[in-house]
């Protein structure tokens, strides 16, 4: 098993790297939108020091999740692959940074104690679309003539409403 910790500047000052396998359902929040949570991800968090010799994290993240269409709300079948860069700033020197001149970055805080699988979990989170569904030739939802031609819920609403 992975280490659950990592002083992430420390990880990066050393060059450290951690590749692992970690289950959906180790992901506490990935009940609620995953249909299988016996799938993996793949993953690589790697430190280094850049040009500039700044302390970053790589992290990528391969795999499948199978998530649920928003149209039809049967199985939809979502690959994942993300490779982000991140440059590590302690607390203090946040207000200091200058984003221009780190377009290629995203900003995480220095940490003696960053719980990895919530690293990867929010990163996988962020990664996914806010209303998941198939293509539309892909969709097991099929607009029949039914639902084309059905009332519209309100329609008589004043009538019934001013009935007596």
């Amino acid at each position: 098993m992975m280490e659950q910790y990592i002083d992430n500047i420390d990880f990066s000052r050393k060059s450290k790297e951690i590749r692992d396998i970690i289950r959906l359902s180790d992901f506490k929040r990935f009940q609620d939108f995953c249909l299988n949570l016996e799938d993996s991800i793949a993953f690589v968090l790697r430190g280094f020091e850049n040009k500039h010799r700044e302390l970053c994290l790589e992290l990528i993240v391969e795999g499948k999740l199978e998530l649920i269409c928003q149209r039809c709300t049967e199985k939809l079948e979502h690959r994942i692959f993300l490779k982000s860069e991140f440059l590590i700033k302690e607390e203090t020197h946040l207000t200091d940074f200058d984003i221009d001149d780190h377009a290629d970055y995203d900003l995480i805080e220095g940490n003696v104690k960053m719980h990895v699988v919530s690293f990867i979990e929010d990163e996988i989170i962020l990664s996914l679309p806010s209303a998941p569904k198939h293509e539309n030739v892909k969709c097991h939802y099929i607009k029949t003539d039914e639902v084309l031609d059905r009332i519209h819920p309100f329609a008589d609403l004043k009538q019934k409403l001013y009935k007596n």
